[in-house]
């Protein structure tokens, strides 16, 4: 983020979690630099969940840019040609009770629905938001517009579940995403809007997916 000194965030836990939301929370105060600017630039890395939970803590009251790191040429520059990015959402699944909800993002990676946890059984609704005619990879969002493609898509979906589940608690998120998506997913919650995020992470060494936290939006 620009106006900060680069944070390095290397497990999960309520302390993490603290650091990030009083360092955002100083970005915001009276007389700071984003303050003043009236603009924020945001060059993120970090696992995954951590960054849903800081798009989580990045006030809609200050424009943010958000930024990838691409690695062809390992730049934070935006590409400027090619075909804009499209994402179709389906449904997997019907589950048995309406209140229980998953939600796949395969844009980085395909994620299986059968590598879910025990817990996400038959009783949960599983749905998967991924890239249209394209196979998910790690180098699939390369334009700004690629982004604000995904930010429409992703409102649409949070529509639907809303529509069709009501006001549920949560929905239990598996992403495999790239860096700013992930922070766009914590970012554009609408607080009593929208249900809380239950994220998971991948992890090889752990057999498979962990839940890792909980977000909800201020």
């Amino acid at each position: 983020m620009t106006g900060m000194a680069p944070l390095l965030f290397s497990r999960f836990g309520s302390s993490t979690e603290e650091t990030i939301a009083q360092t955002i929370g100083r970005i915001y105060e009276p007389g700071s630099e984003a303050s003043q600017s009236g603009h924020l630039s945001v060059f993120a890395l970090a696992p995954i969940p951590l960054l849903i939970f800081l798009g989580s803590r990045l006030s809609n009251k200050v424009p943010v840019a958000l930024f990838q790191r691409h690695r062809d040429k390992e730049n934070w520059t935006w590409k400027k040609e090619g075909k804009t990015v499209e994402y179709e959402f389906k449904k997997i699944r019907t589950g048995a009770k309406r209140e229980n909800v998953a939600l796949l993002l395969s844009l980085s990676g395909t994620i299986i629905a059968t590598d879910l946890p025990t817990d996400i059984d038959t009783s949960f609704s599983v749905y998967e938001l991924r890239p249209k005619g394209l196979t998910p990879e790690p180098t699939l969002l390369r334009s700004e517009a690629d982004l604000n493609s995904f930010r429409i898509a992703y409102q649409q979906v949070l529509g639907t579940i809303v529509r069709d589940h009501g006001l549920i608690d949560a929905v239990h998120l598996f992403p495999a995403v790239p860096a700013p998506v992930a922070i766009l997913c914590g970012r554009e919650l609408l607080p009593k809007v929208h249900p809380s995020l239950v994220v998971y992470d991948y992890d090889k060494t752990k057999a498979g997916f962990t839940l890792q936290l909980r977000i909800t939006q201020l």
